[in-house]
């Protein structure tokens, strides 16, 4: 699939701007970078979630800015990559030639301290009042056989806004990049003795076996999120050289579900040969995970 328009704004702590504007910059702006109008496009693909809008049943007031108005609409309360995942499905299927894929996150409207206990399992983790990334550290202390130490780093709520316009191979159509391989896993629940690496580690390899390609083939592997693991095990965990890892910064660990489009946008705008794995993964133990294997024209 091509990924013919992409746009982006940036993460920083509040955008000037209301959500409905924040998506519509993205949109109209990843349709001019693709030379396309929204008659163009069959619908849109969104992954967001209201808890980071700041505000309830918020997609369903921005039908206009997602540019779904009267066409196709679905959301993904998952990453981005899920939503870029089912964009390709459907333009794979020929059941659509254009479509928007787009997400966002605005916590300038929104308290991410509240936010952090929903993210637990109710009935047992969320009653122990732990921290997300002590979950996590519990479960990287029993793989590694050893305490693990979290050294916090100060995170700010941010506000961002991506979106790319995903169409069919066609020599007619300007193309950014393309969409070679896309993988996705699940693990168990923080079952003990489980890899907590392990369903990243299936999304990537399922992203490389669907392109054909071998890991030792790759030139980039940018990871969105996972700011809880360091380089040394997730290079081990892809099977990839540190030197090729690319992370997001750590001041915007909490990107909601737009990270995973972020990476892919950032490695675009890189330009870098050769193809490039951008992973993300969530849920507190990082049980679901997603990979997409990008090739920049």
């Amino acid at each position: 699939m091509n990924i013919a328009g992409s746009y982006c704004l940036p993460p920083r702590p509040d955008i000037p701007m209301a959500l409905d504007e924040m998506i519509y910059t993205v949109t109209s702006g990843a349709l001019r970078d693709a030379g396309l109008g929204i008659g163009d496009v069959s619908g849109s693909f969104m992954a967001a979630s209201d808890l980071y809008d700041g505000r309830a049943i918020a997609t369903m007031t921005l039908t206009g800015s997602t540019g779904s108005f009267h066409k196709n609409e679905m959301r993904v309360c998952n990453d981005s990559l899920a939503a870029l995942t089912l964009a390709a499905a459907e333009v794979a299927a020929d059941a659509a030639q254009a479509v928007i894929v787009c997400t966002w996150s605005k916590l300038s409207d929104a308290n991410r301290d509240a936010m952090a206990a929903l993210g637990l399992e109710p009935v047992f983790t969320r009653g122990l009042n732990a921290h997300p990334d002590a979950v996590v550290a519990l479960r990287r202390s029993s793989d590694l056989g050893r305490p693990t130490l979290v050294e916090r780093t100060a995170v700010e709520s941010a506000d961002v806004a991506v979106a790319l316009v995903l169409t069919a191979p066609s020599p007619e159509r300007r193309t950014r990049g393309t969409v070679i391989g896309l993988g996705a896993a699940n693990g168990p629940y923080l079952r003990p003795g489980e890899p907590l690496l392990g369903p990243v580690t299936a999304a990537a390899t399922a992203a490389c076996k669907l392109a054909g390609r071998d890991v030792t083939d790759l030139r980039r592997a940018r990871v969105a999120g996972l700011h809880a693991v360091d380089d040394d095990e997730l290079a081990r965990a892809v099977g990839v050289p540190r030197d090729i890892l690319a992370r997001q910064s750590e001041r915007w660990a909490d990107l909601g579900y737009a990270a995973g489009l972020l990476a892919v946008h950032e490695s675009l705008a890189a330009g870098e040969p050769g193809p490039a794995l951008v992973l993300s993964a969530g849920g507190i133990g990082y049980e679901n995970a997603h990979a997409a294997l990008v090739e920049v024209a």
